[in-house]
């Protein structure tokens, strides 16, 4: 497991604005952990009527006076390496016609839809999220073993051996190259307490290997690249194991800052644990990340230093600063 980066000199996160984190403490509150007050008895009864397929993430609607309520929902076991989720599944959710039992909400009839394109989202990106999955989609059909994906990482390799870049998602594909191995210089501290890493794109994750393209030589990217003797890195494209990969969260404005369940803001997650959690409450994004597991579109399937797992948007491979 990687150690947490070092941070002293790394700029602060950006000042919140009071009116976005009003916002965001709002969605926090919305989004799906049990309800307050007369909704709990109502959505612990609803989501007990799911079958174990699925599982519950925000109440989307709540009309008391049609007495309706609509609750995304998600494949169960899409935060697991060994079945990860993908923003290409077709959303769904549970619709929930309610009764009034002595002045408190009980569920009359649930019932498990496809959510419709004009269903509320509290996501500001949703657009850029809609037209990012269009343009990943035609290189899904093309390869429909090979999630597609848009994140950055870097290699996971020690200070003595390079790694293998291979063909083919797989231990017996040809090695087409290989990539540096970590560099320690007197600059390469600001960072990292192991030094500069080979950092490159991710294009696309298949049964937990990464495909990855454009990789850099260790400390390039900061003015400090590696001399002509140093081990060359291997640019194109091919395949690293996703154990191989690490990487950084990045402030992409997610509604709700914390791991999911699912590769969607709607999915359930919980808060982060004390010992990474900002002054706001939210998942801090500054040296958490310890593992990669999978990927679709700008989303991660990740393992934060509190020993959480689950979904993240947006990834980063920035050595020096915080990916804000």
């Amino acid at each position: 497991m990687m150690r947490a980066r070092k941070t002293p000199r790394r700029r602060p996160l950006p000042r919140i604005a009071p009116a976005v984190f009003a916002s965001g403490l709002a969605l926090w509150l919305a989004s799906p952990l049990p309800a307050r007050g007369q909704e709990a008895a109502w959505l612990a009864e609803a989501k007990a009527k799911l079958p174990p397929s699925l599982v519950a993430g925000r109440v989307i609607r709540l009309d008391e006076e049609a007495l309706k309520a609509t609750v995304a929902v998600f494949p169960a076991g899409a935060d697991s390496p060994a079945t990860p989720g993908s923003v290409f599944t077709p959303l769904q959710v549970l619709e929930v016609d309610l009764k009034s039992d002595n002045g408190t909400l009980a569920v009359a009839t649930t019932t498990v839809r496809a959510r419709r394109p004009g269903e509320p989202s509290d996501d500001d990106s949703e657009p850029y999220q809609a037209e990012l999955r269009a343009a990943l989609a035609a290189r899904r059909k093309a390869e429909p073993q090979v999630e597609p994906c848009r994140i950055k990482g870097w290699a996971l390799n020690d200070t003595r051996h390079s790694l293998p870049v291979r063909a083919a998602p797989s231990a017996d594909a040809k090695v087409v190259g290989h990539l540096a191995p970590v560099r320690v210089t007197p600059d390469s501290g600001q960072g990292s307490e192991e030094g500069w890493r080979v950092e490159f794109d991710i294009t696309g994750y298949s049964h937990g290997w990464f495909r990855i393209a454009k990789a850099t030589p260790p400390g390039t990217p900061y003015g400090d690249p590696p001399p002509k003797r140093y081990p060359r890195t291997y640019s194109g494209p091919g395949w690293i194991r996703a154990s191989e990969a690490g990487g950084a969260y990045a402030n992409s404005q997610m509604p709700v800052r914390r791991l999911l369940s699912a590769p969607h803001v709607d999915a359930p997650g919980e808060p982060p644990g004390a010992d990474v959690a900002g002054p706001d409450g939210a998942l801090s994004i500054d040296g958490t990340l310890v593992r990669l597991f999978a990927c679709s579109a700008n989303w991660a399937l990740t393992e934060s230093r509190d020993g959480r797992r689950g979904w993240w948007r947006g990834i980063c491979s920035n050595q020096v600063t915080n990916c804000s």
